[in-house]
């Protein structure tokens, strides 16, 4: 079984979020996304079931000019507790912030393939190009608009799961449809505007893996 898409929850406000994820499968992978308004890094640390996520490569992305942003993604990938659990995101400010978790099913471990970027204080149609290396992977993306609530539309094969209005722009949280090894576009339709955007390929694992200074932070360590 490859890996493949199970649940998506979310929860909104200012401050530390944290909800209840129940997942359908059994999970092999969590992926959490933090979409905010400030124009610095708004995460601390995510955890899930009281366990510490990763940080991935190229979170946070920050937007610091025109109408600001940011967007970090987390990922769990081995020791998933199974059942219903808590999704936690710690955070160091008081601005709008909206937070996905995904869940996965797979028949081992997970581990992230690749992730991409991207921001601009105008563009439209953002995308960036997640890059499989031949493996079946899943995919997600998690932005900040500054476009108004209502104005992104998902790419061909893309599934909008989340599209949450902060007033005079937004955060976007989407999927995609195929698990495939083909390299995959990721971003969504909208007028130019201002756009953090972080997207996430995930695989089954092959082994290896590491820890960042926010999740050792978590873990207590340093």
């Amino acid at each position: 079984m490859a890996v493949a898409f199970d649940v998506f929850s979310s929860s909104t406000g200012t401050g530390t979020l944290s909800h209840t994820h129940t997942p359908v499968g059994t999970p092999r992978g969590i992926i959490a996304i933090l979409v905010s308004v400030a124009g610095t890094d708004s995460a601390n640390a995510a955890t899930y079931g009281g366990v510490a996520m990763t940080e991935v490569a190229l979170s946070p992305e920050v937007l610091t000019g025109g109408e600001t942003g940011n967007v970090s993604v987390f990922f769990l990938g081995s020791s998933v507790p199974s059942g219903a659990q808590t999704a936690q995101i710690t955070v160091n400010d008081a601005e709008a912030k909206a937070f996905g978790v995904i869940s996965l099913t797979a028949s081992n471990d997970t581990e992230v393939q690749d992730t991409s970027s991207l921001q601009s204080t105008s563009q439209g149609n953002p995308s960036v190009t997640l890059s499989l290396g031949g493996k079946d992977c899943f995919c997600a993306l998690g932005a900040y608009s500054g476009i108004g609530n209502g104005s992104i539309a998902p790419l061909t094969n893309w599934t909008e799961r989340l599209e949450h209005d902060f007033g005079n722009d937004e955060a976007y949280f989407a999927t995609y449809n195929t698990i495939g090894s083909v390299d995959v576009t990721a971003g969504y339709t909208a007028g130019a505007d201002d756009v953090a955007l972080i997207a996430i390929a995930v695989t089954e694992s092959t082994g290896g893996g590491g820890v960042t200074v926010k999740t050792l932070a978590a873990l207590g360590v340093g």
